[in-house]
């Protein structure tokens, strides 16, 4: 069994796992403690415990009692089914990034998953994908009888995000959490190397132990341990399986047929340890991907990325807006991608005096090589590759429905958000943008996208007198912005250049994802 490398220190009666200030675990094991009725499955492991991200205690609890309300700043219960929580879900929690449906619009997993259980707590059939799912991210389901932080965690690229509320308990109602609802986020390595110190620790204060609960604990654990493979965690991280599914399939073959190995992806690996960490930039592409993509669209996805590969890379032109930017902060999203596309433009912009943004100049002078590539309709609309030894590069999909003329500007403005600032650190960027990314990068570059091409000192409207002047003028205004009418009438609504009643009369359509 691994021993974990996270120093642990004695503060007070707790032992503290991590770092408070990104993520933590503090615990005390009261191992002399008997209670009455203490269920078999749980003998001998009372304690309590704090669960820490970005310096917020997550466990911090209002209890009502006879005699009046009282502060709790931890989690008083069996160490036993935390634990067994993390042992049993080490693989999916720390790899599984995709949503039961991708069609749930949430900033966080928390969110989303609340969203589905209002619309469809009570359909059976819709429902049960998402309660499975939470079995998995959501710690509440290792409460067994205790009372715990409503938290989700879900992996996010090459980092866990951590969601939370004050969401009351069932059979609880007397019991509320203080912190607000919010959202953090910590490596995969930081996380995984606190959890793994504290399991160990855990398993160690029970050695003496003959209940027969810590004997399949320990034995659960050390198969999970020695059964890690690089297989394993790409079927949880793309398919959302313990056992390889489509796009892992597809992935597989597809590195088979250009002949480029999957051992190589450990390379990206750099300890031995019983979780993946930093993803390739091959690997996480794929897991944006739809499911139902076609084996030729893969193997031509991974050949131009392959291709995108050299030796010769100069950014020059780029290296002054190139920033890493986190799309997930308390701005929204949308906000930030909005200011950022007029920092952009102020930057880059060929021809202010121009009646729309030249965005093919704008990559052309970037550096930026933009290539049409059939990746079947069930691919990305786009992809953006960069950073690390990847040329800079736009691919754009031919066979996507959304890539007419004015979509396929839509679409180049969308990735260059992608390119300059979702780099992670500067490390290489293989992004493709469809309805399984990561919803406040899409957002974002969405953002990005429609301010970019639809500036205020462009997206005049001439002054109406009606619902009819009004129509003709945004379509007169979307021709000459080079836009879709859609793309106009909701970013207009956006920015306040239209009234909500406007707004209303003309948008009688809610799209999702990219505007059209």
């Amino acid at each position: 069994m691994h021993s974990g490398d996270v120093m642990s220190v004695v503060e007070g009666q707790l032992k503290v796992f991590g770092e408070k200030d990104t993520f933590a675990l503090e615990v005390q094991h009261t191992p002399g403690l008997v209670l009455d009725a203490e269920p078999e499955d749980c003998k001998g492991s009372w304690g309590k415990w704090r669960l820490w991200a970005a310096d917020i205690n997550l466990c911090e609890l209002r209890l009502k009692t006879e005699n009046g309300p009282i502060e709790i700043n931890e989690v008083q219960w069996f160490l036993a089914p935390f634990f067994r929580w993390i042992v049993d879900n080490w693989m999916p929690l720390l790899h599984e990034k995709r949503l039961p449906h991708s069609d749930i619009r949430s900033r966080s997993a928390r969110g989303a998953y609340l969203s589905m259980l209002e619309s469809a707590g009570d359909d059976f059939n819709r429902f049960t994908p998402w309660q499975h799912w939470a079995q998995r991210h959501s710690l509440r389901t290792a409460s067994d009888g205790g009372i715990v932080p409503d938290l989700f965690i879900q992996r996010i690229d090459d980092n866990l995000e951590f969601s939370w509320g004050d969401r009351i308990q069932p059979s609880a109602e007397d019991a509320m959490f203080v912190m607000e609802n919010g959202v953090a986020r910590a490596s995969v390595d930081v996380v995984a190397e606190t959890l793994l110190s504290a399991v160990n620790w855990f398993l160690q204060e029970h050695q003496k132990s003959s209940s027969e609960w810590i004997e399949n604990l320990r034995l659960q654990w050390e198969q999970t341990i020695c059964e890690f493979t690089m297989t394993s965690m790409l079927s949880w991280y793309l398919d959302s399986s313990p056992e390889p599914g489509p796009l892992t399939r597809k992935f597989q073959e597809a590195t088979e047929k250009l002949n480029k190995p999957l051992e190589l992806l450990k390379s990206n690996q750099s300890t031995n340890t019983p979780w993946w960490g930093n993803l390739s930039p091959e690997v996480a592409m794929f897991g944006d991907l739809s499911p139902d993509i076609s084996s030729d669209a893969a193997v031509t996805l991974l050949a131009e990325y392959f291709n995108a590969q050299t030796d010769d890379v100069d950014e020059s032109q780029l290296s002054s807006l190139v920033s890493d930017q986190p799309a997930w902060s308390r701005e929204s999203p949308w906000h930030n991608g909005y200011s950022l596309a007029l920092d952009v433009l102020d930057q880059v912009d060929p021809a202010p005096d121009a009646p729309n943004t030249r965005i093919e100049s704008i990559l052309h002078n970037l550096g930026i090589q933009v290539r049409d590539v059939n990746l079947g309709e069930q691919g990305p609309r786009g992809v953006a590759l960069a950073g690390g030894n990847l040329r800079p590069t736009v691919l754009v999909n031919s066979k996507n429905v959304r890539n007419s003329p004015r979509g396929k500007r839509f679409t180049l403005a969308h990735e260059l958000c992608h390119i300059l600032f979702d780099r992670d650190h500067a490390r290489p960027l293989a992004h493709s943008s469809t309805p399984w990314a990561s919803q406040s990068i899409e957002q974002r570059a969405n953002a990005f996208a429609a301010m970019l091409l639809m500036p205020p000192h462009r997206a005049q409207l001439q002054a109406r007198k009606d619902r009819k002047d009004l129509k003709e003028s945004v379509g007169r205004l979307a021709d000459k912005l080079k836009v879709s009418r859609v793309a106009l009438r909701q970013h207009l609504a956006n920015i306040h250049l239209i009234s909500e009643n406007e707004r209303e009369s003309l948008l009688s359509i809610q799209p999702q994802g990219f505007h059209q």
